[in-house]
């Protein structure tokens, strides 16, 4: 059975179509002989393009005819439950269907370039197009069973992607610990569509938005806000973004930059009617935390994907914040820009990484091509990825005429207004969300300033002048559209002003002009902008040793925390179960088995030589006796005779006797 809500067969083909052809990708991908891996990197890049211009059409076409639609089909039943497979678009699915196409086409254009040599391309781009089929499954799926399905297809990618240079043992680590941080959450979202089915009936969306509130909401949304927890890297399971910088630089562009991580906050504002005010409060305060935590700990960072790594987790952060404050459209709108902004300063650390790369095989000299140490002077010798990176810098900073101020106003305004006149706690969480873009603009400044400027470390190390230039062109492309799609433009032909074409419905700025908090706002970052200038332009980049300094590096020291109040709890627990198992359990199986062993012994003997041999000895001796008495009546005349003399000298002696 189908069900379609809009007649637009155009538009769900489309969309069908951009969905299948990543999945496609994957299988042949899969199919292709390894001696033809070229093929795999064509084949890919070319069903994305048209997966991501199928992807655009239908949100064109959605956003300019106000037009959702619905299908639907039975996809089992147990029974008279009915469990449906559909898909649904809204105004939430037509923003993050570019934002995945699109990113993920320039990733493959770049990958294109970056991964040349690999090898294991062909499986790298086959993981690349299961994942990009996983994420848009994820944000079409009409009902929670089948969205918790393509977020558990989203984690196994993911996963792989992590772990791609399988023979590095710092990747395959991590792999494991963003897989396991993953089911962690995920535990917590499988508890809360139990409590959903137990009390509504119905995994559908559509359905759950006419449920009334009730006690069950606030227990089931924060189960479900455990997902998020796991999936968006926020407080406590923060530190697997990090580690998860081992894998390729384009796959920390995809997954945790525009896609993967921004999931769980898609699910929060795809699941914000179900959200109870407690449980918001809860979202709040974690996003909050989560922010601080990964601000502070990017200032002292030394290697540049990890700077990235914790900006992306003060931002997810300050996403999430806005959900909780009761704001999703900022939220969603700041995901929109962050995914282009970020994936472009991923890519371009890549291009970074990738010169640097060049550059020690032509010396033959080893250094650490991502530690921002060796670096310095890069604008010369990198003028495009400089342009580029320092463009989608100033949109992560929120500098005013970047696509990121707009973001980031919308969400300080929604939060101002959350938080109204009177003092409260509220205003904690004000002060955090201005407190978030100042620190961003400190360790992006820091960022920046000590790649691109200052002396060239990087001769330094090496001893010599060797020039060396720019990516190739494959590589430059995507670094050049993310760093226009940077730009305001993208949100609001009014570069003051967040709610222009995409979201006409955000009421926290004033009709009659610019609101005091957007005026504050521009005026904090610029001021953090002086700030970042006159510290860091003659500081030393020489990472510090200072306990405070140790405390931020490693993030707090949430793995040793984990380490001493889990990791070491559950090991020694697991020690001392095992030395019960060895010694106690298993010696009073195996000594039961002994005395059970010993017993049959015995049983077996006493079977044999008593029962065995008293009925046996018995039989023999019936049969001596038979023998003897067979012998009376034997027929023979000698036998008679010998017979009756014997009678009669027993006879006699006995008479004798």
């Amino acid at each position: 059975m189908v069900t379609e809500i809009i007649n637009s067969n155009w538009t769900v083909s489309c969309t069908i179509a951009a969905l299948c052809l990543p999945l496609i990708s994957f299988i042949l991908a899969c199919i292709i002989p390894n001696r033809y891996s070229w093929v795999v990197t064509i084949t890919s890049l070319l069903l994305l393009f048209v997966s991501m211009i199928m992807a655009c059409s239908v949100s064109l076409t959605i956003l300019n005819n106000h037009e959702y639609w619905s299908i639907a089909t039975t996809w089992f039943s147990l029974s008279k439950v009915h469990f449906t497979v559909g898909f649904h678009v809204d105004s939430l699915t037509v923003l993050m269907l570019p934002v995945v196409t699109i990113v993920s086409f320039l990733v493959h254009l770049y990958s294109t370039g970056y991964m040349a040599g690999d090898k294991n391309v062909k499986q790298y781009f086959a993981m690349l197009g299961f994942f990009t089929f996983s994420m848009l499954g994820l944000i079409l799926a009409d009902n929670l069973l089948l969205l918790f399905v393509f977020w558990e297809l989203v984690g196994f990618s993911s996963y792989m992607l992590i772990g791609h240079w399988y023979d590095k043992p710092a990747a395959g680590a991590a792999s494991k610990k963003a897989f396991i941080f993953n089911r962690i959450g995920d535990a917590g979202f499988l508890i809360g569509l139990m409590i959903i089915w137990a009390n509504a009936g119905s995994f559908n969306l559509e359905s759950l938005h006419h449920v009334e509130i009730y006690s069950w909401q606030t227990a089931a949304t924060l189960c479900l806000f455990c997902g998020v927890i796991g999936k968006s890297a926020q407080f406590p399971l923060l530190t697997w973004l990090p580690d998860a910088m081992e894998g390729p630089t384009p796959v920390s562009a995809l997954i945790h930059a525009a896609t993967m991580v921004a999931a769980g906050v898609y699910l929060l504002a795809k699941l914000f009617f179900l959200f109870t005010p407690e449980a918001l409060q809860v979202v709040a305060i974690i996003g909050t935390i989560t922010a601080l935590i990964a601000s502070l700990s990017a200032l002292v960072q030394t290697d540049i994907k990890k700077i990235l790594a914790y900006s992306t987790l003060s931002q997810l952060g300050f996403m999430v914040l806005a959900v909780g404050t009761g704001s999703p459209q900022a939220a969603m709108l700041h995901l929109f820009t962050h995914a282009f902004f970020k994936a472009g300063l991923f890519l371009g650390a890549g291009a970074i990484i990738h010169s640097l790369h060049q550059l020690e095989h032509h010396t033959h000299q080893h250094f650490d091509v991502q530690d921002i140490r060796t670096m310095g002077g890069l604008r010369k010798e990198l003028p495009v990825t400089f342009i580029t990176f320092l463009i989608c810098g100033a949109a992560l900073s929120g500098l005013p005429f970047f696509s990121g101020f707009l973001s980031k106003d919308a969400i300080l305004n929604s939060v101002t207004a959350w938080a109204g006149t009177s003092l409260s706690w509220k205003w904690f969480i004000v002060i955090s969300a201005f407190a978030i873009p100042f620190l961003t603009m400190l360790y992006t400044f820091r960022l920046i300033w000590y790649v691109f400027f200052g002396e060239n470390r990087t001769k330094a190390i090496i001893g010599q002048a060797v020039k060396f230039g720019e990516v190739p062109f494959v590589m430059r492309m995507p670094l050049i559209i993310l760093s226009v799609c940077s730009l305001w433009f993208i949100v609001s032909p009014n570069p003051s002003e967040f709610h222009g074409w995409l979201y006409h419905t955000l009421s926290v700025t004033p009709e009659d002009g610019i609101s005091l908090t957007t005026v504050i706002s521009a005026g904090w970052v610029l001021l953090a902008l002086v700030v970042s200038y006159f510290y860091f332009r003659n500081r030393s980049i020489e990472s510090s040793t200072s306990a405070l300094s140790q405390l931020l590096y490693n993030s707090f020291y949430l793995d040793k925390i984990y380490e001493v109040i889990i990791t070491v709890p559950v090991n020694k627990l697991t020690a001392l179960t095992e030395k019960i198992d060895i010694r106690w359990v298993d010696g009073f199986i195996h000594a039961t088995v002994l005395v059970n062993v010993t017993l049959a012994h015995v049983i077996s003997w006493f079977d044999k030589y008593i029962v065995d041999g008293g009925v046996n000895g018995m039989a023999r001796v019936a049969g001596s006796v038979g023998s003897v008495t067979r012998s009376f009546q034997g027929g023979k005349i000698q036998l008679y005779i010998f017979w009756a003399v014997l009678g009669i000298i027993i006879f006699l002696i006995s008479m004798l006797i």
